[in-house]
């Protein structure tokens, strides 16, 4: 899956560590939007450029489509790393606690 057009990315919420009262939550990934345009007409977000025949209609659909590929493999690979770091966030505390108390 090499160069993707980068129209999709992912933002995630997680745990910080800086947090000290906060309460433990799973971290949660959206898929989002990277760029867009607007059309003139009804203001709605679009996509592509104006595509005009079925050739290019499959280009670029193949395209959003490894695009969304790639995006998901990365946010994947986000999601697990703030699974790791949340339970070691949560095991910190709790090992704190215990020498505390």
């Amino acid at each position: 899956m090499g160069n993707t057009i980068g129209q999709f990315a992912f933002h995630i919420i997680k745990m910080d560590k800086k947090d000290k009262d906060g309460l433990p939550f799973n971290p949660i990934v959206t898929i989002v939007l990277d760029h867009w345009s607007t059309s003139e007409r009804d203001k709605i977000p679009t996509i592509s450029a104006d595509l005009m025949s079925e050739s290019e209609i499959d280009y670029h659909v193949k395209a959003l489509k490894d695009d969304l590929d790639a995006v998901g493999k990365k946010a994947k690979a986000a999601l697990r790393k703030a699974r790791d770091e949340t339970r070691a966030i949560v095991s910190a505390r709790v090992e704190a606690r215990g020498k505390s108390g």
